[in-house]
């Protein structure tokens, strides 16, 4: 009987699987060589069980009859193995991971352990296959496989086809050019036509030929197709618009999509990608990864990564290139937003560097929840010292925390409020003066319409040095009252003196007498002008609720009994309620007794309250020449330059009083004489022509 390879049909058999497991384990070395790991341990493990299957199929060929049955069934095992690494090989492969499945990896190893359990103890039940020694074409020990192998059999070939399926499912979706690795892959499915043969006809013996091609599928994805395999595998699960770059920086390939983006690549594979496409070229080595396209008077904005693979001495480049244009155009709104807040930012914090000393904010519960740095220079905290303490370490004594206190209770419901002069204390223990001015934090997510006391959720505070305004108001103070009293003693001297000499005098020089006590009468008036602006000054500017009738009704009543010669009209309704403090008829007063001093020898005064929608309007008119220019500024901006041009501070005085009081006045001239007009806050809800 002739031994297998002693015969050209057995040489062959021999040869064709020696040969095709020599080629599996030579190319584990290159197949090693990938840089992913999972394709690597896929890759190396599909050659190994290849390899090894193929081996133990040269030995089936050589090794005694005795010994087939058993080298055959390892041969096995390793067949079985092999379906399993191309499963775990293509799932790595196409990117679907379905080879991290737990579930999946459980159910796959008790697959594996039952059907390989089956075919070790095939010499027991013989369930698996039969053994028949025959001669043709040359001595070996035919293989007669049962139901069980046919069933084990199809399960492979289910799960083969699976990873096949896979495989090229990710060519087609790829829309790249892969008819050559299709075709490449295609070599898998070679043996199964072979096993057809050997099933119909007695051409070929019936023996498993699935080695053949596992075996050149392995070693060509390794020698022949490596570099476009992996680039394909990678290029199809990073994006859909990729380039592909050879290690001499020349393109292999293109996906349809990148075309479409950049026109440029069309008929550009072999040529240097950085003369094509240098933008995104300079991404590999730049900290930028987004390039900007002008395409139809458009920008588009792309990102752009790049992925390194390498096989053996050979490596490619996968460029992912992925339209971004809708989130970078978001991206540099919001720049350009915080670029203004930013900017806007700073001019608030010099707006208020220059406008306060310093700014803090306090939360419901009366702490510091922030402080702007210049309170160091100014009470000697830094700020860090401050945030979280109560409000009270600043304060100086009881009395002065309760009036605080009160006034930011006023804020938590929904107001705001200034303090003048308000002491604090450094941390040195020195008392500072401060002006502040408080208003409400409401919640930023509330509507501002929507806002209500409950939306509070702090209060800010903006303070300004008031020391070097109260010394200088109190060096003013003094000096105002030094002179107005000297003033006044001297005055009071000269008009005595001038009086007794008019009384003694003849009629020629007695006139000259009366022109020193007039003189001395209007500079007194200028003193009382001087101590009621005095008395004035340091009164709250908070407006109230006032009925104004009764207080323009006395001064009326007053112009009358001073001034008898006077003709005097008044129109003024029982009750008008205006936002205003009751110096307002210091205003007053000063204007109607401007008006009947200075309109003629029988003055005519015509005084008119009336009420609107926002204002109420007090006007007071006379017949005479009007006010001299310098005058009339005085009521219209408050300008008294130089003082001895006007008829002294009684003018002043009134738009002092007017202007602190949210007020307003207008002067009007005409034929008939001169009309004032007195604007002040009305309180919301008056009905006009009242």
């Amino acid at each position: 009987m002739t031994a297998p390879w002693m015969t050209p049909s057995g040489a062959v058999y021999i040869a064709l699987f020696f040969l095709s497991g020599v080629a599996c384990f030579s190319a584990i070395p290159r197949a090693r060589s990938f840089d992913d790991a999972e394709l690597r341990y896929g890759l190396v493990g599909l050659l190994v069980t290849a390899g090894s299957w193929s081996i133990l199929k040269t030995a089936f060929f050589i090794v005694p009859l005795s010994f087939q049955a058993a080298t055959y069934t390892v041969g096995l095992v390793f067949g079985f193995s092999t379906v399993w690494i191309w499963l775990y090989f293509a799932s790595v492969y196409t990117g679907r991971q379905l080879h991290t499945n737990t579930a999946l990896r459980r159910l796959s190893v008790g697959a594996f352990l039952i059907v390989v359990a089956i075919k070790l103890t095939n010499p027991i039940h013989g369930l698996y296959f039969t053994t028949a020694e025959q001669t043709t074409p040359f001595r070996y020990l035919a293989i007669n496989h049962g139901v069980i192998h046919w069933v084990s059999t199809s399960l492979a070939y289910m799960l083969a086809a699976i990873g096949l399926f896979m495989i090229l499912e990710l060519y087609i979706e790829s829309e790249y050019d892969t008819r050559l690795l299709g075709a490449f892959t295609g070599l898998l499915a070679l043996p199964v036509v072979l096993d057809l043969i050997a099933i119909l006809t007695p051409a070929l013996i019936d023996f498993i030929y699935a080695p053949i091609g596992v075996a050149a599928f392995a070693t060509g994805a390794v020698y022949l197709f490596g570099d476009r395999l992996l680039s394909m595998g990678a290029a199809s699960q990073v994006a859909n618009t990729t380039v592909i770059v050879d290690n001499n920086g020349r393109i292999q390939n293109f996906s349809p999509a990148a075309a479409d983006a950049f026109p440029e690549l069309e008929g550009s594979i072999g040529e240097i990608f950085s003369t094509v496409l240098p933008a995104v070229a300079a991404i590999q080595d730049g900290d930028e990864k987004v390039v900007e396209r002008d395409g139809n008077g458009q920008s588009r904005y792309y990102f752009v990564s790049s992925r390194s693979m390498t096989v053996g001495n050979s490596a490619v480049e996968v460029f992912a290139i992925t339209d971004i244009t809708e989130r970078e155009q978001q991206r540099r709104r919001l720049v350009q937003r915080e670029r203004e807040l930013d900017r806007r930012n700073e001019l608030y914090r010099a707006i208020m560097a220059t406008s306060f000393s310093f700014i803090f904010r306090i939360d419901l519960e009366d702490r510091f929840s922030f402080v702007s740095p210049s309170v160091e220079e100014f009470l000697g905290y830094d700020p860090d010292e401050l945030i979280g303490e109560p409000i009270s370490m600043l304060a100086t004594d009881d009395e002065t925390f309760s009036e605080a206190a009160e006034y930011f209770e006023e804020v938590k419901r929904g107001n705001s409020f200034q303090m003048r002069d308000h002491p604090v204390a450094a941390k040195s223990g020195r008392t500072m003066y401060v002006d502040m001015r408080v208003v409400p934090i409401y919640d930023p997510s509330v509507d501002r319409d929507s806002r209500t006391p409950d939306d509070i959720v702090g209060m800010q505070v903006m303070v300004r040095d008031a020391s070097q305004r109260r010394q200088r108001e109190g060096l003013i103070s003094v000096i105002n009252r030094v002179l107005r009293h000297n003033v006044r003693n001297e005055l009071t001297v000269i008009s005595g003196r001038a009086e007794m000499l008019a009384a003694e005098l003849d009629d020629d020089i007695r006139s000259n007498a009366d022109t020193i006590i007039q003189a001395a009468d209007r500079l007194l008036d200028i003193t009382e002008s001087a101590r009621k602006i005095e008395m004035n000054r340091e009164r709250s500017p908070e407006l109230e609720l006032i009925d104004i009738a009764p207080l323009i009704t006395d001064s009326v009543s007053r112009l009358k009994e001073t001034y008898p010669n006077a003709v005097v009209s008044a129109e003024i309704p029982e009750t008008v309620v205006a936002e205003t403090l009751p110096r307002v008829e210091t205003a007053v007063w000063e204007l109607l007794e401007n008006a009947a001093e200075h309109t003629g020898p029988r003055p005519t005064v015509d005084v008119t309250v009336t009420t609107g929608d926002e204002k109420v309007l007090i006007t007071i008119a006379d017949e005479g020449p009007g006010f001299p220019e310098d005058e009339r500024q005085v009521l219209a901006n408050g300008k008294e330059e130089p003082l001895v041009h006007g008829q002294g501070l009684g003018l002043y005085l009134a738009y002092w009083v007017i202007t602190s009081l949210d007020g307003e006045i207008e002067v009007s001239r005409s034929q008939s004489g001169t009309t004032i007009t007195i604007r002040l806050p009305a309180p919301s809800g008056t009905p006009s022509g009242q």
